[in-house]
């Protein structure tokens, strides 16, 4: 997974959008992208842009305009959405009574507030993906790759987690896509066993929702709507793209410094600004 360069230089990559009735932003003075001192991962959730810093969630209203969510500034390193929950894992606030590392902690009110889950004080994700009631997390400390069958209650240990990016199906529990030295695996198990899916495409970052599977390529944004077995080119950008985030509603790419976003399902971008 790529960098992005000036304001993501900071960005550490690894690799959603809140309803309507989760937007409870705070009214917390507003920042910059180049205010913040370390980006983690940028994230769609819904229809809102979600920054992961070192000094909290923010939500991306504009360029120049993120506000931060909630009162507490979690160290967010993992992150992603199951529905309604967001579900997170990373380092608690200075100040803050949180163990340290926070392991998985979840937030019913769009990340107002947040209560531990599991795993509190021995595991930091620094990867977190997932769908349904589906979580798959790299631990940072073990370097192990873990899975929850149940939003994260209770987790195994799958062996060394040798992905950069996976993706859950919308439609069938325990099926997801891995990206594997610019491969793609198939797992119909919870990756108890893995099929190589055959193809010429260098994926770097690839998202699976409703309306297909999402996978960036080269300099293009690609839609496969058979599993990966066969891909057509949605988007072009000039320049290499580092990060793809998607929800049913929007989808984000990064190029560089600058974030684009589609809301026809990468046919056509917009930049932030």
């Amino acid at each position: 997974m790529k960098r992005l360069t000036k304001v993501a230089s900071k960005l550490l990559l690894l690799g959603f959008v809140i309803t309507s009735s989760m937007a409870f932003i705070s009214h917390a003075k507003a920042e910059t992208l180049d205010s913040v001192s370390h980006i983690h991962h940028v994230k769609v959730v819904g229809s809102k842009v979600l920054v992961l810093t070192h000094e909290g969630l923010y939500e991306l209203v504009g360029k120049n305009n993120m506000k931060l969510i909630g009162k507490e500034k979690i160290d967010v390193m993992g992150f992603v959405s199951l529905g309604n929950v967001l579900v997170a894992s990373g380092h608690p606030a200075v100040g803050s009574k949180m163990p340290n590392p926070i392991g998985v902690i979840k937030s019913l009110d769009g990340g107002l507030t947040w209560n531990s889950v599991s795993l509190s004080g021995k595991v930091d994700f620094h990867f977190l993906e997932g769908l349904g009631s589906e979580l798959y997390g790299a631990d940072s400390q073990t370097g192990k790759l873990m899975y929850s069958a149940d939003s994260g209650a209770t987790w195994k240990t799958l062996g060394t987690n040798t992905f950069t990016d996976i993706a859950v199906s919308p439609k069938k529990s325990g099926v997801a896509i891995a990206i594997k030295d610019s491969g793609l695996l198939l797992t119909q198990n919870a990756f108890k066993s893995t099929t190589k899916i055959k193809g010429t495409l260098s994926m770097t970052q690839i998202e699976w929702r409703k309306s297909g599977l999402y996978g960036l390529s080269g300099s293009s944004l690609y839609k496969s709507t058979n599993s990966g077995k066969t891909w057509a080119k949605q988007s072009t950008f000039k320049g290499s793209p580092g990060l793809l985030s998607a929800s049913d509603e929007l989808m984000l790419v990064t190029v560089g410094s600058e974030i684009y976003t589609s809301k026809n399902e990468g046919k056509n971008f917009r930049k932030i600004s």
